[in-house]
Formats: structure tokens, sequence, C-alpha cells
């Protein structure tokens, strides 16, 4: 890794913390370090820096590091549970890789520091491992490496053999252990060591172990009974034990929050956002899921969209403003509000103010292509001759029955060409040729604007009318000029005067008006802007909107009024039409139809941005503007007067840097850990590309075992979606009330680990989803032994419990009154293994000085295994 790749790590880490903290993480602070790859084995393999040494971590750092020589695994990251904490980069890894273990860490140390499992856990056990090591050498000093080694083998072989409940009561951690010459007991911090050195607070002979050999009751806690209770140990194995014990306390809450810890909002479909490519419906941006830019309110601003989301059928609420804008999302869907703070739509109340985006001004760069491709020509006798290769006049012959040397050749073209004699050469009227530009222009915009406004189908083509001759005109000359097609002009008197009626007889261009995505039966309540409109640039959505009002607008002294039955069109035009800086207003209804007034400083903008393309018109704003030597000031906010609730899907976009996008009209705020950071980073295509391929390699299901890192994502996202949108039953079962998604995953990051997670929060529909059924291999397929999601949940706690390790608590240190050591094994299905067991006894019995005794169930029989200088087995 070169100069230019760890300034880039460096420039990188002040933009992952405030993402974090954004998302409401608060992690301790983070010392980052990079490494070699052989450093970073080493602590893995260790467990901390500077650890004591012993044989087992470095078999583990062996297999590590021939595993990432053979390219078989690689350590992403380490993090030291610490304060501050530590975080160790790897120099082999790209730039990306380690950004991505920056964001991962931050979702650790929130955990560290907030989960109750790791209250009490040492919090400088870098310096405590560090002082523990030095003390171990001085042992190896003192009474020979061998010895030392040895004595270690044993204290390993039951470290896992403790009471994790302990790790929460540090008092009791190191109760009995030896004075500082083998220094715990009389210890107050890491430093005494130290200060022994110089003198100072010399410490006292050490007392003998406690009289009190008989557990009381079962003691899960071998190692500190054995550490206590053992008369056969000397001081300085007394203190080995003790650090056995204390670093294994340090990494408990650990192993007991793997899952929780490794797993560590929205809008409906129909919103229009705001992109560089045009409005998109939310569902079809989702849908697309491309990289493209967003506005995120202010004048031209866009940023990134980095991840997508849906949640299905959630409860919704639909805010609507003075205005007639509106919003609906998910209750914990926030939009911004006039006095610039954000408000979840839950908290929102009639009346409250919300802030407006008006006069963005972003808009795509190129015309929309048009791939239609209009119906040809019918082939001609000249054709099949020409692809023949003989004359017309054979290919006549050979069609009336006479033969021909070329009849296989022309039977071929006669096939390939589709000939037939009735329409040869000719295009019917009703499929007059159509000629279409390569791009939708200004023109065919403002024919489209005036059809939704004034058109409909007729039997074989397009209608239009209207009561000026100058758009009657002006919709013949588009349709002749730029679409090639011919067209009828009848004037249809009325008793109110009459009305001219433009005709075109053309199925192709009801074909291409469908390929735009207009519906042709859509009456006019159901008519709305086509697409390719929507994301259009500015010049043809200007041309659109002035055809449209000029088919369906007023101009006069009030300003400008468009009427229209179809209440989509008329929100669409509203949000559209902010986009320019024009705000305006719906009015109630007026015989079925909606109005959308523009007025004051908005008409004026309305005027100079879109204006009318009929002279009457344009000159009757003009007149309203002029007449005004000032307008109001426009507010840039409105007041909410009504709320309802729904049911619908919700999309939602996490977006870079500002984390908000523009949504009809509104502010809103984008809504586990690592990887939403990581979306919300500067990152180029290519590093999207590579973070999401290691993302989805992290996140992977094994089919032999449990992924924490999946499990554990898979979990916490269940849990936020069910606390955001929960179901009737979800609610009626554990009185869920919806939209506290994020607290909830913030309660559970506090109070839950592994097991608690696993029982209280997975649901047979996980279960289902993540195929968690019980398989069993037979023969050469696995097979599903079980089902029972119930069965499914208990079977994973019980392989979690204690670690996976089998429970074994002492029952007496005073068997038969002979001071001899009694274990008990809480069988849970799972037999031990015979030969670990025998190995295990021969250390215990080491450790404890006298023989050794362990009850277990072996294929359903109560059997003891004894240890008294030479293995025993016998049934009880």
């Amino acid at each position: 890794m070169d100069t230019a790749d760890i300034k880039e790590l460096e420039d990188a880490i002040a933009p992952v913390w405030e993402i974090a903290q954004g998302l409401g993480l608060d992690p301790y602070p983070v010392h980052y370090e990079l490494v070699p790859a052989s450093i970073m084995y080493e602590f893995g393999s260790y467990g901390l820096p500077g650890r004591f040494s012993h044989w087992s971590h470095g078999k583990m750092y062996h297999r590590m590091k021939t595993q990432y020589d053979y390219g078989l695994s690689k350590i992403y990251e380490l993090v030291i549970n610490t304060n501050p904490s530590y975080a160790f980069l790897m120099e082999g890894n790209s730039v990306l890789q380690n950004k991505l273990v920056m964001a991962h860490v931050l979702g650790h140390c929130d955990f560290f520091k907030n989960n109750a499992y790791f209250g009490s856990t040492n919090r400088r056990m870098v310096e405590t491992a560090s002082l523990n090591a030095g003390r171990i050498r001085q042992y190896e000093y003192e009474h020979g490496l061998a010895k030392v080694e040895k004595f270690l083998d044993a204290a390993l072989s039951i470290q896992e053999h403790i009471d994790p409940t302990d790790a929460r009561r540090p008092e009791i951690a190191r109760k009995d252990s030896p004075p500082p010459q083998e220094p715990v007991a009389s210890r107050t911090s890491p430093y005494d060591d130290l200060f022994a050195l110089t003198g100072e607070n010399k410490p006292t002979e050490r007392t003998e172990p406690e009289e009190k050999e008989v557990a009381p009751q079962p003691e899960k806690d071998i190692v500190g009974y054995i550490m206590r209770h053992s008369r056969q140990l000397e001081p300085w194995q007394r203190d080995i034990l003790g650090i056995v014990r204390e670093e294994m306390l340090y990494f408990v809450p650990q192993m007991q929050t793997k899952i929780a810890n490794e797993g560590w909002a929205c809008a409906t479909g129909d919103s229009l956002v705001l992109t560089e490519r045009g409005f998109i419906r939310f569902d079809q941006l989702f849908q697309a899921q491309a990289s493209i830019n967003v506005s995120a309110g202010g004048v031209g601003e866009t940023r990134r969209v980095t991840d997508y989301h849906k949640e299905e059928a959630v409860t919704t609420i639909r805010i609507r403003t003075q205005r007639g804008l509106t919003i609906e999302g998910a209750c914990k869907h926030r939009v911004l509000l006039a006095d610039g703070s954000w408000a979840y739509l839950s908290d929102i109340q009639v009346g409250d103010s919300v802030a407006i985006e008006s006069g963005t001004d972003v808009w795509p760069e190129k015309e929309q292509a048009i791939c239609f491709v209009p119906a040809q020509q019918s082939p001609s006798v000249e054709n099949v001759a020409a692809l023949a290769g003989v004359s017309s006049a054979t290919v006549t012959r050979h069609m009336n029955g006479r033969k021909t040397w070329s009849a296989s050749q022309i039977d071929d073209a006669l096939r390939t060409t589709a000939y037939k004699r009735s329409s040869a050469g000719r295009i019917l009227g009703s499929r007059n040729s159509l000629h279409l530009p390569a791009t939708l222009n200004s023109d065919l915009a403002w024919l489209l604007g005036y059809f939704i406004g004034d058109g409909n189908r007729t039997k074989s083509g397009i209608g239009f009318t209207t009561g000026d001759i100058e758009l009657a005109e002006k919709l013949i000359k588009i349709i002749e000029e730029v679409l090639g097609l011919r067209t009828n002009l009848n004037w249809d008197p009325t008793e109110t005067g009459g009305r001219w009626r433009v005709v075109v007889h053309s199925r192709e261009l009801l074909d291409w008006f469908s390929s735009l995505g207009i519906n042709l039966r859509d009456k006019a309540p159901q008519k709305k802007i086509p697409a390719p409109i929507l994301q259009s640039p500015k010049h043809v959505i200007s041309a659109f909107l002035r055809g449209y009002f000029d088919a369906d607008a007023y101009a006069g002294k009030s300003g400008v009024i468009l009427s229209s039955s179809s209440k989509y069109l008329i929100n669409s035009v509203q949000v559209i039409l902010l986009n320019y800086g024009v705000l305006s207003r719906q009015r109630p209804q007026v015989d079925g139809c909606i109005q959308l007034s523009v007025q004051g400083r908005s008409a004026a903008r309305f005027r100079d941005e879109i204006g009318f393309g009929l002279s009457r018109k344009r000159d009757a704003l003009a007149n309203y503007v002029d007449s005004h030597l000032w307008f109001k000031q426009e507010s840039s906010s409105d007041p909410v007067v009504s709320i309802e609730r729904g049911i619908a899907d919700v999309y939602d976009i996490t977006v870079a840097e500002k984390h908000s996008y523009v949504a009809n009209g509104f502010v809103n705020h984008n809504s586990f850990w690592h990887a939403r950071i990581m979306r919300e980073l500067e990152l180029t295509n290519e590093e999207y590309t590579d973070f999401a391929a290691m993302n989805a390699g992290v996140l992977a299901p094994s089919r032999n075992s449990i992924n924490p890192y999946y499990l554990g994502v898979k979990l916490l996202e269940d849990i936020e979606r069910r606390w955001d949108s929960p179901t009737e039953e979800e609610k009626r079962i554990w009185g869920i009330k919806g939209g506290e998604g994020r607290k909830k995953l913030f309660e559970v990051r506090e109070e839950e680990n592994d097991v608690s997670l696993i029982r209280n929060y997975m649901t047979e529909k996980l279960v289902e989803d993540l195929d968690l059924y019980l398989y069993e291999r037979q023969g050469d397929e696995w097979v599903i032994v079980d089902k029972d999601w119930h069965n499914v949940r208990d079977n994973m706690v019980a392989r979690m419990a204690n670690f996976g390790n089998p429970t074994i608590v002492v029952e007496s240190g005073d068997y038969r009154h002979n001071g001899e050591l009694y274990l008990r094994h809480h069988h849970s299905g799972q037999d031990l293994d015979e030969a670990y067991a025998e190995k295990t006894l021969e250390y215990v019995y080491a450790l404890w000085g006298k023989p050794v005794y362990l009850e277990t169930m072996l294929e359903d029989e109560r059997i003891v295994y004894s240890y008294t200088g030479s293995h025993n087995k016998e049934l009880m």
C-alpha cells in the first residue's frame, strides 16, 4: 500500500465516523493501525496484542497464515474491545476492503460500548494482557519454560469452563488470587507490578485457600473453583489460573454476542423522485436500481443513490398541505419541516409547516431517444425479383403457374418477404407511413401535451379538438411536417358556436402513443404524463406543459388555472412546476374537475419559463402579470391540513453525503451498519461493484454451519421491519405499534446476546426464508429431518449454550470426604467426545491434585469417567 493509498484511508476516517453518528451509532473512539499480514494473523491467533505465548497460539497462527498464503481465507477486520478501541487494517487488503473494515468496526465499537454484556469488561485489556504476559515470562524464568508450559496446557484445557455471569461481576473475578509477587489480590491497577519494583506497596504473605471445599451448589466456574480451592497449586500456578480466567472473561461477551454483534422509512411507489434523469416514480426507480444521482435539495444539487430498500404492505401516513401537495410514507419516514428540523410522519400534526422544495432546477441533459420502428411498405414484385435474382416478369410467370428455371429461388424469396399480392407495394389508409425523428423533441412534446388535454382515440387513429383555428393549424403542421402523416380538418357546429376537429388516420401513430406508455383506453380521470416526458430535458417538458395548458388551462384576471378530472395528472404537474420555482395551489373540485391555480410571482415565472403557445392565452397572461406593480412574497413552506393512514408498499433510497432526496416537492430523509456507512461514502462505480461483491461474500449463507454475519443481519433487518411495519397479528401478539424499527434495533443492541436474540426474535417466516431447517446427510444427499420451526430455533439455542462447549459443573470438591473432585455434565442430547473427555480429566487431575470424576450420559446410559492416575469408566 503506497503513500497515496494511506492518505486516502486517512481521509476516509472522518466521513465514516460522521456517517456512523448520523445513523445513530455511538461508538468508542477508534485508533486505526495499518499492519502487515504476519502481524494481523499474530493478533488474530493470540486474540489480543501482547498476550502470553503458548504453543496453541502458535498453532493457530500457522494455520491461519498458511490459509492466507494459499488464498484459502483472509482476515478483513480485527478490532479490540477497549476504550479507545483499536482496529487493525491489513496492508495486503485493498483501499476499498480497508474502508469496509473501518465502517464495520464502528458497528462493533458501538456494540462494545452499549451492550449490557460488555458493561463490566476491562476496557484496558491490552495493557492488562501485556502485564499478564510479563508475569508469565517471569515464571518461566523462575520455574523453567517446560514446567510453566505444561501447567498452561492444563489451565487452557478448561479455559471455557467459567461462569459467564462473572463477566458482569468483576469484584469476584480474582477474589482469592495470590499477592503481588504473583500479583492479583492486592492489585488496584494494571501498573501495580511496576510499583512493586521500587519497594512500594510491599505485598503481604499469601493466605491459604479456603477451607470450604464442598460446593454449596453446582458451580459452573470450574476454573475459578480450582483456583480458589485446590491445595495442590503453588502461588504462581494459582496466578496463572487467575490470568487464564480473567482473559477468558474478557472474551465471553464477544462469544455471547457474535451473531447480534455481526448483524449490527420509506415513501410510496407513486412518489415522483427528482433525479438527474428527470422525474421517476419511486417504484420504477427501485425496480431499475440504477446508478443515478437525485436532487438532494438546493438549487442544482444532486447526490448519488447508494442503496435501495423496499418494505411491503406497511402502515403508512399520508400528509396533505394547504397547497395540495401530498407525500405518503412509513410512519418513521422523515420530511423536512419549515424550521429546518426533521420530523417523522407519525409525529406531524395538522398545522405543522413543512418545507417545500421549489426552484431546484434539476433536469436531464439529453432528449429521449425514439426507438419505435414504424411499419414498412408491403413488398412488391420488384422486391421479390431482386431477392431471387430474376426479372419481375419471371416472378409473375411463376406466380401464374408457369414453369421457370428459378422456381425454388422465387419461392424462397416469396417466403422471406411475406409477399401478398392483395397489398403489394401499398400502405393501407389506416397505415399511413409514420416518420419519427430520432429523439422526443419539443414539437412532439407539445403534440403529446395537447393530446393529454384535448385528444381522443378514433376508430383508426387520433383526433384533436379545439375552438381556435390557430391551434388547429399548429396541430396540422406538426402532424404533417414532423410525422409525415395526412390529416383531415373538420368543423363541428354546436349550440354555443362550434369547434375544429383535426383527425389523422394512422394505426402507427396509435402504436407509437402506446409505446410511450399512453393507455389509449384511459378516460379523462385516468390520464397521466408519459414517462418519457417526465425524463426529458427542460425545453421538452416546457413544450409538453405548454401544449397541455394550451388545451386545458385558463389565463386571465385570476392568473393561470388548469382544470382536469385526473387527480394524478394535477399532482404530477404541480410537482413538476416546483422544479421551475412555480408554486401552485389545488382548488376544490368544480363539476368533477380539480383546478390548479398559479398566481402572483409564480404566474410571472410560469410566463417566463413555460408560457402559452396560443396567442390569446399568452396575451391574457401577459396582461395579468403586467397589471401588477408588485407581488406578495411567496412562502417556501406549507401547513399540513390533513393526515390519513393506509397500507402500501414503501420504498427508500440512501443518498450520499446529504442523506436526503426530493420527492413530490418535499425534502425526504433516507433511512446494516457497515453496508449503510459504505454506501454513503463517495465511491467510484468500480468501487461500488467491488464493495457489493465483497459484502455479498461476507453475507453468503453456509450450507454446513451458521454464518453469524448473514444470520445477524437478517435477524436485525427482520426486527426493524416488524417494529416499523407490523402485521395485524404482530400488533396483537407483541403489542407493536409500528414506526419504531430503529428504536427497537438500539434496544436489542443494548440488551440481547445471541441466545436471547434467537430465542426472542426468531420467527417461523424467518426460518422458512433463510432455509434453516434441520438437515441430515443420508447417503449422498442432505435431507430435511425436521421442519418444525420451534425445534429449529431451540436446536440453534441449544448449540449456542455455553458457546458450543459442554456444560459441566462442580458437584463436590470433597467427594467421598477425601477432597476428590466430582464433576457432572448437563447432557443436552449430544454425547461427550470420549477421548477428549478422558484427556481433559488428566489435566484437571494435575490442577486439583487428587482423583477427579465426571458423570455424563453415553448412548443413553449414565456413566462416570474417572482419573486417579489411570483412566476408569463405570456404569451407574
